[in-house]
């Protein structure tokens, strides 16, 4: 199975300079750095495979520093994230979620922020 992930937009970030980084299982995304907004739009499409509906597609807000490198994982702060069982998506008769906002779960506590991405 295929599943295309759509990175839209964020709202009310704490940081200026973030990106979302995408996983299920072992396989990993990350959308460009846009800096100078608490509101960013990124507008990226994202295609995994998946061989089981019980994993789980794991979406990361982070902040990124200009002054801070690293490798593909490395050099970021996370700001939030959301797990989203990719068998939400299977159980849909289309096979596809319509655009939706997700609360963000903080790092720190594990509840969840009110900081909202979709």
């Amino acid at each position: 199975m295929r599943l295309y992930v759509y990175v839209m937009e964020a709202q009310d970030l704490s940081v200026r300079e973030s990106c979302v980084k995408l996983q299920v299982r072992r396989h990993k995304s990350k959308t460009r750095v846009l800096r100078s907004t608490t509101n960013p739009v990124w507008n990226e499409e994202f295609v995994f495979g998946v061989h089981d509906v019980n994993e789980e597609l794991v979406v990361s807000v982070c902040h990124q520093d200009e002054e801070q490198s690293g490798l593909f994982y490395g050099g970021s702060e996370l700001v939030g994230r959301v797990s989203i069982p990719v068998s939400s998506v299977a159980a849909e008769s289309t096979c596809t979620l319509p655009p939706a906002w997700y609360a963000l779960e903080s790092p720190r506590t594990g509840k969840y922020i009110s900081k909202d991405c979709g």
